[in-house]
């Protein structure tokens, strides 16, 4: 009988991982991605190259000046992330800088201090020779890391800073808004209040200040939203978009009143006719060739549904185009704009 009961409860046990690991492989892929994917066409770089490194990466590059948002290229496991510390992988982050054509970069913004934004700046940031701006948050990292403080800077608020022929203004945000009251607690609206030093937990990596970035290049002009989040009366009057880089991730899982207020106080002050969705894919996978989205087991414990991300900002922006970057492909901005 006990022999019975040890087999039963060993096939229980195989059944119930099997089960698991066919559902942490089942990614669903919205049609959105393909339907709005951007085919690149125009080989001219000019007058400047986007290029979208996965999550909330995104490099701009006219040939004499390049910087970048975030710089987060290790993207360690849900293992990791959920059970043990995460730090900067230097052999992965190099990999990346190959294959990207990264060199020498002016300067690298984390738009907050999570990990998953701001983990890997400072190792890039000491690898390019770049400076690092960020919040007070954002140069504790930095530090801990070892940088010299004339390598960093804290931008002020609504002052504008040249890198060459980009014109770069940081404009206060709020982060997306987790639906767990406990997560908000922990990982809100929190400083890093000193140098850190990894390994660390994923909770060690507090937000700081979240930054709206709003660039113009000789005219030409975009803003970056990295997390899907938004400040009353925060985008100035006079800064009218062109392209509008959009975080999606976890829209879905907000009312109608949160989603109503992204639109209000953050698309439609930027007046872009242009969206791109960023921070859609799953960021505890490898930076591969395509990227991944989350899978089944994600999805059910937090209500994520990419798809209908897409659906809430299509209804509220009909007559906005949406395109979607390939992973990895140098975009004339003049392509993104479709300016052939």
């Amino acid at each position: 009988m006990i022999k019975k009961t040890l087999y039963g409860l060993g096939f229980f046990l195989l059944l119930s991982s099997l089960s698991v690991l066919v559902l942490w492989n089942i990614r669903p892929r919205p049609a959105e991605l393909s339907r709005y994917g951007l085919e690149k066409k125009i080989d001219t770089p000019l007058p400047f190259t986007v290029t979208f490194l996965g999550n909330t990466n995104l490099l701009f590059d006219d040939g004499e000046n390049a910087w970048m948002t975030d710089a987060f290229f290790t993207r360690p496991s849900a293992i990791e992330v959920l059970f043990g510390q995460v730090k900067p992988n230097k052999a992965v982050i190099q990999k990346c800088l190959e294959k990207a054509e990264i060199d020498n970069l002016d300067m690298i913004i984390p738009v907050h201090s999570h990990f998953d934004h701001a983990m890997d700046a400072a190792l890039v940031a000491d690898m390019t020779k770049a400076y690092l701006w960020g919040s007070s948050s954002t140069l504790n990292i930095g530090r801990g890391h070892g940088l010299d403080e004339e390598q960093m800077m804290t931008p002020q608020w609504d002052s504008q800073y040249t890198v060459g022929k980009f014109k770069i203004q940081v404009v206060k945000s709020k982060h997306w808004q987790y639906p767990d009251a406990a997560q908000r607690k922990v990982l809100l609206e929190n400083e890093i209040s000193a140098p850190l030093h990894p390994p660390a937990s994923i909770f060690d990596y507090k937000e700081g200040d979240s930054y709206t970035i709003l660039v113009d290049y000789e005219g030409l002009k975009f803003a970056i939203q990295a997390s899907a989040g938004y400040r009353e009366g925060s985008i100035p009057n006079d800064f009218d978009a062109d392209i509008l880089f959009l975080a999606i991730a976890g829209l879905e899982a907000m009312d109608a009143s949160y989603i109503n207020g992204y639109q209000k106080h953050l698309i439609d002050p930027l007046k872009a006719e242009i969206l791109v969705p960023i921070h859609w894919d799953d960021f505890t996978t490898p930076l591969g060739d395509e990227l991944k989205t989350t899978n089944l087991i994600f999805n059910w414990k937090y209500s994520s549904d990419l798809g209908q991300a897409f659906k809430e900002i299509e209804k509220r922006n009909p007559n906005k185009t949406i395109r979607v970057l390939k992973a990895w492909e140098k975009y004339s901005i003049k392509e993104v704009l479709k300016e052939e």
